[in-house]
Protein backbone atom coordinates (compact mmCIF):
# COMPACT_ATOMS: atom_id res chain seq x y z
CA UNK A 1 0.00 0.00 0.00
CA UNK A 2 1.65 3.46 -0.92
CA UNK A 3 2.29 5.94 1.48
CA UNK A 4 -0.27 9.10 1.92
CA UNK A 5 1.80 12.01 1.02
CA UNK A 6 1.01 13.81 4.00
CA UNK A 7 0.48 18.02 3.37
CA UNK A 8 3.13 20.25 4.85
CA UNK A 9 2.02 22.27 7.97
CA UNK A 10 1.36 26.07 6.92
CA UNK A 11 4.21 27.00 9.32
CA UNK A 12 6.86 25.14 7.49
CA UNK A 13 7.80 27.64 4.46
CA UNK A 14 8.08 30.18 7.19
CA UNK A 15 10.12 28.20 9.55
CA UNK A 16 12.39 27.35 6.66
CA UNK A 17 12.51 31.47 6.29
CA UNK A 18 13.53 31.96 9.98
CA UNK A 19 16.54 29.06 9.40
CA UNK A 20 18.02 31.17 6.47
CA UNK A 21 18.06 34.04 8.34
CA UNK A 22 19.36 33.07 11.51
CA UNK A 23 22.08 31.02 9.24
CA UNK A 24 23.02 34.82 7.76
CA UNK A 25 22.50 36.20 10.68
CA UNK A 26 25.33 33.58 12.28
CA UNK A 27 27.76 33.62 9.26
CA UNK A 28 27.72 37.75 9.58
CA UNK A 29 28.70 37.40 13.25
CA UNK A 30 31.26 34.29 12.87
CA UNK A 31 33.08 36.90 9.81
CA UNK A 32 33.04 39.71 12.68
CA UNK A 33 34.21 37.08 14.73
CA UNK A 34 37.25 36.48 12.80
CA UNK A 35 37.92 39.84 11.77
CA UNK A 36 38.49 40.69 15.29
CA UNK A 37 40.92 37.87 16.20
CA UNK A 38 42.79 38.74 13.20
CA UNK A 39 43.09 42.51 14.68
CA UNK A 40 43.78 40.93 18.03
CA UNK A 41 46.80 38.83 16.63
CA UNK A 42 48.62 41.79 14.62
CA UNK A 43 47.82 43.95 17.13
CA UNK A 44 50.61 43.35 19.55
CA UNK A 45 54.00 41.65 19.11
CA UNK A 46 57.69 41.34 19.62
CA UNK A 47 60.61 40.53 16.96
CA UNK A 48 63.63 39.13 18.97
CA UNK A 49 66.91 38.51 16.73
CA UNK A 50 68.32 34.92 17.59
CA UNK A 51 71.52 36.20 17.01
CA UNK A 52 72.31 33.52 14.18
CA UNK A 53 74.13 35.18 11.29
CA UNK A 54 72.84 34.96 7.80
CA UNK A 55 69.10 33.86 8.32
CA UNK A 56 67.50 37.37 6.94
CA UNK A 57 64.13 37.48 8.54
CA UNK A 58 63.66 33.38 9.40
CA UNK A 59 66.70 34.83 12.15
CA UNK A 60 63.72 36.35 14.05
CA UNK A 61 61.87 35.55 16.56
CA UNK A 62 58.10 36.78 17.00
CA UNK A 63 56.09 36.25 20.21
CA UNK A 64 52.30 37.45 20.16
CA UNK A 65 50.38 38.94 23.10
CA UNK A 66 47.32 36.68 21.39
CA UNK A 67 49.05 33.87 19.56
CA UNK A 68 46.49 31.14 17.54
CA UNK A 69 45.92 29.20 20.59
CA UNK A 70 44.74 32.00 23.09
CA UNK A 71 42.53 33.13 20.13
CA UNK A 72 41.31 29.58 19.03
CA UNK A 73 39.50 29.02 22.86
CA UNK A 74 38.73 32.77 23.09
CA UNK A 75 34.35 33.47 22.53
CA UNK A 76 33.38 36.58 20.65
CA UNK A 77 32.80 38.47 23.82
CA UNK A 78 36.11 37.20 24.74
CA UNK A 79 37.27 39.12 21.70
CA UNK A 80 35.45 42.03 21.80
CA UNK A 81 36.33 42.95 25.74
CA UNK A 82 40.25 42.28 24.71
CA UNK A 83 39.50 44.77 21.45
CA UNK A 84 38.70 47.33 24.05
CA UNK A 85 41.64 46.85 26.21
CA UNK A 86 44.19 46.35 23.23
CA UNK A 87 43.02 47.85 19.75
CA UNK A 88 40.39 50.55 20.43
CA UNK A 89 41.50 53.07 23.58
CA UNK A 90 39.32 56.28 25.25
CA UNK A 91 41.19 59.30 24.48
CA UNK A 92 39.66 61.01 27.38
CA UNK A 93 40.39 57.66 29.66
CA UNK A 94 43.52 57.34 32.38
CA UNK A 95 46.69 55.98 30.06
CA UNK A 96 46.62 51.64 30.75
CA UNK A 97 49.64 51.07 32.79
CA UNK A 98 50.29 47.71 32.26
CA UNK A 99 53.67 46.30 31.85
CA UNK A 100 55.32 45.62 28.85
CA UNK A 101 57.57 42.87 27.89
CA UNK A 102 60.79 43.55 28.69
CA UNK A 103 63.61 43.17 25.42
CA UNK A 104 66.62 42.04 25.59
CA UNK A 105 69.47 44.42 25.70
CA UNK A 106 72.43 41.83 23.43
CA UNK A 107 70.22 41.31 21.14
CA UNK A 108 68.33 43.34 18.02
CA UNK A 109 64.78 43.61 19.14
CA UNK A 110 61.81 45.44 18.31
CA UNK A 111 57.79 45.63 19.66
CA UNK A 112 55.28 46.47 17.27
CA UNK A 113 51.78 48.02 18.65
CA UNK A 114 48.34 49.30 17.11
CA UNK A 115 46.45 51.47 19.02
CA UNK A 116 43.11 53.51 17.83
CA UNK A 117 42.30 56.12 20.05
CA UNK A 118 39.06 57.77 19.51
CA UNK A 119 36.73 60.11 21.35
CA UNK A 120 34.65 59.08 24.13
CA UNK A 121 31.59 59.00 22.78
CA UNK A 122 32.52 57.09 19.54
CA UNK A 123 34.94 54.91 21.94
CA UNK A 124 31.11 54.18 24.11
CA UNK A 125 29.02 54.22 20.72
CA UNK A 126 31.50 51.73 19.11
CA UNK A 127 31.49 49.47 22.92
CA UNK A 128 27.70 49.91 22.99
CA UNK A 129 27.56 48.13 18.92
CA UNK A 130 29.80 45.34 19.87
CA UNK A 131 27.81 44.06 23.30
CA UNK A 132 24.51 44.40 21.57
CA UNK A 133 25.37 42.05 18.95
CA UNK A 134 26.91 39.81 21.40
CA UNK A 135 23.91 40.10 23.37
CA UNK A 136 22.09 39.49 20.12
CA UNK A 137 24.55 36.65 19.24
CA UNK A 138 23.53 34.43 23.23
CA UNK A 139 19.95 35.02 22.35
CA UNK A 140 19.80 33.80 18.74
CA UNK A 141 22.35 30.95 19.83
CA UNK A 142 20.26 30.15 23.23
CA UNK A 143 16.98 30.80 23.48
CA UNK A 144 15.74 31.81 19.85
CA UNK A 145 13.45 28.76 20.13
CA UNK A 146 12.37 30.01 23.58
CA UNK A 147 11.43 33.93 22.56
CA UNK A 148 9.40 32.58 19.63
CA UNK A 149 7.05 29.79 18.45
CA UNK A 150 8.34 28.39 15.33
CA UNK A 151 5.92 25.81 15.01
CA UNK A 152 3.11 28.71 14.42
CA UNK A 153 2.81 31.26 11.83
CA UNK A 154 2.77 34.18 14.43
CA UNK A 155 5.49 32.85 15.83
CA UNK A 156 7.56 32.24 12.80
CA UNK A 157 6.87 35.87 11.29
CA UNK A 158 7.84 37.51 14.71
CA UNK A 159 11.07 35.73 14.73
CA UNK A 160 11.99 36.59 10.79
CA UNK A 161 11.32 40.36 11.80
CA UNK A 162 14.02 39.70 14.64
CA UNK A 163 16.36 38.10 12.51
CA UNK A 164 16.09 40.58 9.33
CA UNK A 165 16.32 43.56 11.51
CA UNK A 166 19.09 41.97 13.91
CA UNK A 167 21.21 40.92 10.25
CA UNK A 168 21.04 44.61 9.43
CA UNK A 169 22.78 45.29 12.87
CA UNK A 170 25.61 42.39 12.72
CA UNK A 171 26.50 43.60 9.07
CA UNK A 172 26.95 47.19 10.32
CA UNK A 173 29.13 46.14 13.45
CA UNK A 174 30.94 43.90 10.48
CA UNK A 175 31.73 47.14 8.44
CA UNK A 176 32.99 48.99 11.25
CA UNK A 177 35.44 46.13 12.51
CA UNK A 178 36.75 46.02 8.71
CA UNK A 179 37.27 49.79 9.04
CA UNK A 180 39.46 49.93 11.69
CA UNK A 181 41.21 46.95 10.13
CA UNK A 182 41.64 48.67 7.16
CA UNK A 183 42.96 51.47 9.44
CA UNK A 184 45.75 48.86 10.76
CA UNK A 185 46.83 47.42 7.32
CA UNK A 186 47.39 50.99 6.48
CA UNK A 187 49.46 51.82 9.64
CA UNK A 188 51.42 48.29 8.71
CA UNK A 189 52.18 49.53 5.29
CA UNK A 190 53.75 52.69 6.58
CA UNK A 191 55.73 51.01 8.87
CA UNK A 192 57.24 48.30 6.31
CA UNK A 193 57.65 51.50 4.08
CA UNK A 194 59.36 53.48 6.65
CA UNK A 195 61.75 50.61 7.57
CA UNK A 196 62.48 50.12 4.14
CA UNK A 197 63.64 53.61 3.56
CA UNK A 198 66.77 55.27 4.27
CA UNK A 199 65.79 56.66 7.47
CA UNK A 200 64.15 53.59 8.25
CA UNK A 201 67.18 51.41 8.26
CA UNK A 202 69.31 54.20 10.11
CA UNK A 203 66.70 54.00 12.86
CA UNK A 204 66.59 50.29 13.40
CA UNK A 205 70.74 49.97 13.32
CA UNK A 206 71.55 53.26 15.29
CA UNK A 207 72.74 55.52 12.39
CA UNK A 208 72.34 59.01 11.38
CA UNK A 209 69.76 59.74 9.26
CA UNK A 210 70.98 61.15 6.33
CA UNK A 211 70.15 65.06 6.21
CA UNK A 212 68.38 65.27 3.12
CA UNK A 213 65.67 62.45 4.27
CA UNK A 214 64.36 64.50 7.12
CA UNK A 215 62.83 67.48 8.16
CA UNK A 216 65.59 69.61 9.69
CA UNK A 217 67.48 71.33 6.87
CA UNK A 218 63.41 72.32 5.74
CA UNK A 219 62.89 73.27 9.26
CA UNK A 220 66.12 75.22 9.03
CA UNK A 221 65.47 77.10 6.19
CA UNK A 222 62.25 78.42 7.55
CA UNK A 223 63.74 79.88 10.66
CA UNK A 224 66.46 81.37 8.68
CA UNK A 225 63.90 83.08 6.01
CA UNK A 226 62.07 84.05 9.65
CA UNK A 227 65.47 85.48 11.59
CA UNK A 228 66.48 89.31 10.32
CA UNK A 229 69.85 89.12 8.97
CA UNK A 230 72.96 91.74 10.23
CA UNK A 231 74.36 93.89 7.34
CA UNK A 232 76.77 91.10 6.37
CA UNK A 233 73.79 89.00 5.76
CA UNK A 234 74.96 86.34 8.93
CA UNK A 235 71.85 85.89 11.46
CA UNK A 236 72.59 85.02 15.59
CA UNK A 237 72.34 81.41 15.87
CA UNK A 238 70.37 82.10 19.03
CA UNK A 239 67.67 84.25 17.40
CA UNK A 240 67.57 81.23 14.42
CA UNK A 241 66.76 78.71 16.86
CA UNK A 242 64.53 80.70 18.75
CA UNK A 243 62.40 81.01 15.42
CA UNK A 244 63.08 77.58 14.67
CA UNK A 245 61.83 76.04 18.17
CA UNK A 246 58.51 78.00 17.42
CA UNK A 247 58.11 76.93 13.94
CA UNK A 248 59.25 73.50 14.07
CA UNK A 249 58.80 72.74 17.72
CA UNK A 250 58.18 68.76 17.29
CA UNK A 251 61.52 69.26 15.27
CA UNK A 252 64.46 67.82 17.01
CA UNK A 253 68.25 66.71 15.49
CA UNK A 254 68.44 63.86 18.51
CA UNK A 255 64.97 61.98 17.02
CA UNK A 256 67.36 61.55 13.82
CA UNK A 257 70.81 60.80 15.58
CA UNK A 258 72.20 64.49 15.37
CA UNK A 259 73.52 65.66 18.61
CA UNK A 260 72.89 69.59 17.95
CA UNK A 261 71.32 71.87 16.05
CA UNK A 262 74.92 73.36 15.14
CA UNK A 263 75.75 69.61 13.96
CA UNK A 264 73.11 70.40 11.38
CA UNK A 265 73.97 73.38 10.47
CA UNK A 266 77.60 72.11 9.69
CA UNK A 267 76.70 69.39 8.29
CA UNK A 268 73.90 70.79 5.74
CA UNK A 269 76.51 71.78 3.06
CA UNK A 270 74.13 75.11 2.76
CA UNK A 271 74.96 76.76 6.24
CA UNK A 272 77.66 78.04 8.02
CA UNK A 273 78.13 78.97 11.72
CA UNK A 274 80.56 81.75 12.00
CA UNK A 275 82.29 82.66 15.51
CA UNK A 276 85.04 85.06 14.92
CA UNK A 277 85.05 88.21 13.14
CA UNK A 278 87.08 89.23 10.79
CA UNK A 279 90.06 90.21 13.12
CA UNK A 280 89.94 87.14 14.87
CA UNK A 281 87.73 88.20 17.67
CA UNK A 282 85.36 85.60 19.46
CA UNK A 283 81.82 87.08 18.45
CA UNK A 284 78.53 85.31 19.69
CA UNK A 285 77.78 82.35 17.31
CA UNK A 286 76.20 83.61 13.69
CA UNK A 287 74.63 81.49 11.05
CA UNK A 288 75.82 82.59 7.38
CA UNK A 289 74.96 80.91 3.86
CA UNK A 290 77.91 79.04 2.43
CA UNK A 291 80.11 81.15 0.41
CA UNK A 292 79.39 84.56 2.04
CA UNK A 293 82.37 86.26 2.68
CA UNK A 294 82.13 86.37 6.47
CA UNK A 295 85.04 83.65 8.04
CA UNK A 296 83.70 80.66 9.65
CA UNK A 297 85.03 78.24 12.19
Amino acid sequence: MEPIDQPEPAYAEPQRQVQRWLGRCMLSLQQSERLLKALLHDADFTAVHSGRAGEGAAAFEVSRTFDNERLASMTLGGAVTAFFGDVVTNTEAPSDTKRERDLPDDRMSMKFSFRQSISSEAFEALQASMREMVALRNEWVHHLVDQFDLWSLEGCALALEDLQAGYEKAERFRLEIQGIGKDMVAAGEQMTAFFASPQGRAALFGDKIPLESTMLLGALRDAVAGTAPASDGTLLLSAVLEKLHALHPHEKPENYGYASWPQVIHESRVFGIVRHDAEGRKIPPRVRLIGSNSRRE
